[in-house]
């Protein structure tokens, strides 16, 4: 005999109440009926009544923050730290005054560099470490580790780029771009691990705001007068519905006036020290 004769009678099986997840056994009790079914593989009942029934009765999962505005900087920062090599060397000896424009350039990105880590350590990682289980605990020691090496390779990087902005002759230019290079490396590793392990549990562990604090904070410790600069590097490769979400709380005048303004601010500074305004 074929399942589909246990779906379409089931009178030869003997009944018996099917608890309803959602209500008291004592005040509920199912008959078997044309929407239930002997599973021999299961050696069961499958009631479809049940089934709908404690579908409805399920809490709704949480929605989970949508952290997408990380991948953004993210993206920014490699571009840029990348670009750095390259634009340290497109600069001949002696070239002071191109060596001084490159120099503050590195400055403002080693700024928003450590801030964003900064942010990190001290609103992200405290929090997550104490709503994900321990087993989670190696991830964050490993990014915990990383952003130490980071912040001695921007060390680095600020005190190599102030005695080449001094005195921009090839041994300064050369200790530079390797330095710069092996930055950029070391990122890459770092913000994959962060995407990769770290950006899940934020999404589904903290709230829209705890969230947007994070960045917030970085923001925060940031000159005013760069933000439109700042705002162009992350708008050059940036998703337009993450941008505009990135504003959501700026007040009226700049959530307005960033989206035009920061292209063309970020195209001139790129075009100032990459040659071009599309890097």
């Amino acid at each position: 005999m074929g399942t589909d004769a246990f779906r379409h009678d089931p009178s030869h099986m003997p009944d018996h109440a099917e608890p309803d997840p959602s209500t008291p056994a004592s005040t509920w009790v199912h008959t078997h009926g044309r929407r239930c079914w002997w599973s021999p593989d299961q050696a069961g009942w499958f009631c479809a009544e049940s089934a709908d029934r404690a579908a409805t009765a399920r809490e709704p999962e949480p929605p989970l923050t949508d952290v997408r505005d990380m991948l953004l900087v993210h993206t920014a920062l490699l571009r840029e730290f990348r670009l750095a090599a390259r634009a340290v060397a497109r600069v001949p000896a002696p070239d002071r005054r191109g060596a001084r424009a490159v120099g503050r350039h590195l400055q403002l990105l080693c700024d928003l560099l450590h801030h964003h880590h900064r942010g990190e350590d001290t609103l992200l990682w405290p929090v997550l470490r104490a709503r994900t289980p321990t087993s989670t605990s190696r991830v964050f020691d490993e990014v915990d580790s990383q952003h130490d090496a980071v912040d001695q390779l921007v060390q680095r990087v600020r005190d190599l780029g102030l005695a080449w902005a001094d005195t921009p002759d090839t041994d300064h230019g050369a200790a530079l771009t390797t330095t710069l290079t092996d930055l950029h490396t070391l990122l890459a590793v770092h913000f994959d691990l962060e995407e990769r392990a770290v950006l899940p549990l934020a999404a589904a562990n903290l709230t829209a705001d705890e969230w947007h604090a994070v960045g917030e904070a970085a923001v925060a410790e940031l000159p005013k007068a760069t933000m439109p600069l700042v705002f162009g590097m992350f708008a050059y490769e940036g998703d337009a519905a993450v941008l505009r979400a990135m504003l959501a709380s700026a007040p009226p005048v700049p959530r307005a006036l960033l989206p035009v303004i920061a292209p063309r601010i970020y195209a001139r500074r790129a075009r100032r020290i990459h040659g071009t305004a599309t890097p």
